[in-house]
């Protein structure tokens, strides 16, 4: 009776310790992200980016003032910079005024020689849509004549969609006889070029023997594909010499084999390109 009564609450302290450890553990190991080997998939494409002039102004001489409005064009911003031509400029004041929120004072006391430009200047709170851009300047009298700034922003692109997939085209069937078959799939009166054909197989298994692709100009192509192909079966891309190319005819020498495959009826060959 002794020991039970000692043991009892010491193996609840334990029990408690233990769960306690469990349940903190589990927090622990959420926050070390996924497990090695986790696929997170593809990176999404990067952005592109792009100078755009947004305006450009003559400086007179002395201490000059001007307005470049932006807001009819569409885009967003994330960076401006000013490039000066002609003569040299001192810019004084630089100020952005968005669409939406406070104009954004710029630090660009400095002077520009012409044929430079500033470095990038962020604008705050990544891409804005800007309004208008307020620049206060000055340039030197001199024998180069009036100095001109020009005023760019960096815009941020979205990705090149991807190259159309190309389609396989049908362009032409025909049936398979026990004995060697020799077919011709006329391509000519279609419209268009192909860079590559592939055969396809229905209803019984055949044996190709000899395939000659003619074009309307140059050279034929005999290609070597002598194998079996199986009822719902294709050749790989056959690619044909050249760029894409019209065709004119395909020649098809062929058999179908012998087995258990005949009580299919005849086979059917096809001829795809893209």
């Amino acid at each position: 009776m002794f020991w039970r009564s000692t043991m009892a609450p010491l193996l609840a302290v334990l029990a408690f310790g233990v769960t306690a450890d469990v349940a903190s553990a589990q927090p622990r190991d959420r926050d070390r992200g996924p497990p090695p080997g986790y696929d997170r998939g593809p990176p999404p494409p990067p952005m592109r980016e792009q100078w755009e002039m947004l305006g450009e102004q003559a400086v007179g001489f002395g201490v000059d003032r001007d307005v470049i409005r932006v807001g009819r064009r569409e885009g967003f911003f994330s960076k401006i910079a000013l490039e000066v031509r002609d003569n040299d400029v001192e810019i004084l004041d630089l100020k952005v005024f968005f669409k939406r929120g406070m104009p954004q004072d710029v630090r660009v006391r400095q002077r520009i020689r012409a044929g430079d430009r500033t470095r990038p200047i962020d604008l705050v709170g990544g891409d804005r849509l800007i309004d208008r851009i307020e620049i206060v300047y000055r340039s030197r009298p001199g024998f180069r004549g009036q100095a001109k700034v020009a005023v760019f922003g960096l815009k941020n692109l979205p990705p090149p969609p991807p190259p159309p997939v190309a389609r396989w085209e049908e362009l032409g069937c025909g049936k398979v006889g026990l004995k060697p078959d020799r077919d011709t799939i006329r391509v000519g009166r279609r419209e268009g070029r192909f860079s590559a054909i592939k055969l396809l197989v229905r209803g019984s298994k055949i044996e190709l023997i000899d395939l000659t692709v003619v074009y309307e100009r140059g050279p034929p192509d005999q290609i070597v594909v002598r194998k079996k192909i199986g009822d719902g079966d294709e050749t790989p891309p056959l690619d044909l010499r050249g760029e894409r190319r019209i065709i004119d005819r395909v020649d098809l020498t062929y058999r179908q084999t012998l087995g258990l495959n005949m009580i299919k009826g005849p086979a059917t060959v096809c001829v795809l390109g893209r």
